[in-house]
């Protein structure tokens, strides 16, 4: 009986060793990470040595530490005791950062929901009234160009300025996070605490400004005398294309600053 040192494995039989895929070894022999010992040159049938199944069982594991191919193609043949342990500890080291990244991405997540499900509680589309708002702090992106490039739109709820014919797009964010954005430090704004006509919308963003002609039209009959509204309609969105597939479902608050003399 041959013992493993002598033997060899078919492609087949190494990848139901290791529960993956066929062409996946195929691949991996396409790159020139792992060529098979052997080749019928009659048919072209792959087969593996002993020495070849703890390199593909390496090859496994720095795959699921999120190495390339290429990264691994360069490692591989060069790798020994001092080497493998640097390369691993910045593996790890990157992997921790990636880490700390998903975890303050869940922070994100679960204040954005927070903040919907409170919205939504509250959420009145036939009425209008004035509220006193606190902070609000937020980051300016700038006009729609630049909105959807931007990392920070794909995480926390946009905010958008209306005065006449000028739309600017801008983030909120908590305001403890405000020390944790440097990369921003220079376009954090914040409304600070005042008084608002409130409303909200619901359907396409297209279609909002008609909401801030309802509200205006409302404001008559809820403002005391001597008070006015700002030019300035401020929108953040509750429920919008990041949640909400159908737009007649978008959820908008409306908030228009109240001047009292």
């Amino acid at each position: 009986m041959k013992n493993y040192y002598d033997r060899t494995w078919k492609i087949g039989e190494l990848a139901r060793m290791f529960d993956i895929n066929v062409q996946l070894l195929r691949h991996y022999d396409k790159e020139g990470l792992l060529v098979p010992e052997y080749r019928n040159p009659d048919n072209n049938w792959r087969s593996y040595k002993y020495d070849q199944i703890y390199p593909l069982g390496m090859i496994r594991f720095l795959r699921q530490l999120d190495c390339s191919l290429d990264e691994i193609g360069s490692f591989m043949p060069e790798r020994s005791a001092d080497t493998t342990e640097k390369y691993l500890r910045r593996r790890m080291k990157a992997i921790r950062a990636n880490y700390e990244k998903l975890l303050k991405m869940e922070s994100v997540m679960n204040d954005r929901f927070a903040m919907v499900n409170r919205e939504m509680k509250y959420a009145a589309f036939d009425q209008v009234f004035v509220c006193s708002e606190e902070d609000i702090y937020y980051i300016e992106i700038g006009g729609i160009e630049e909105i959807f490039v931007n990392e920070l739109f794909y995480l926390y709820p946009t905010i958008v300025f209306y005065t006449g014919d000028v739309t600017t797009f801008a983030v909120m964010i908590p305001g403890e996070e405000t020390a944790d954005l440097d990369k921003y430090s220079d376009r954090i704004r914040v409304l600070n605490p005042d008084e608002y006509l409130v409303g909200y919308h619901k359907g396409p963003h297209a279609k909002v400004k008609e909401t801030f002609r309802r509200m205006r039209e409302s404001a008559e009959g809820i403002l005391d005398e001597g008070c006015s509204l700002s030019d300035t309609e401020i929108c953040i969105d509750i429920i919008d294309q990041f949640i909400e597939a159908d737009k007649d479902n978008y959820v908008t608050k409306v908030m228009i600053k109240i001047n009292r003399e």
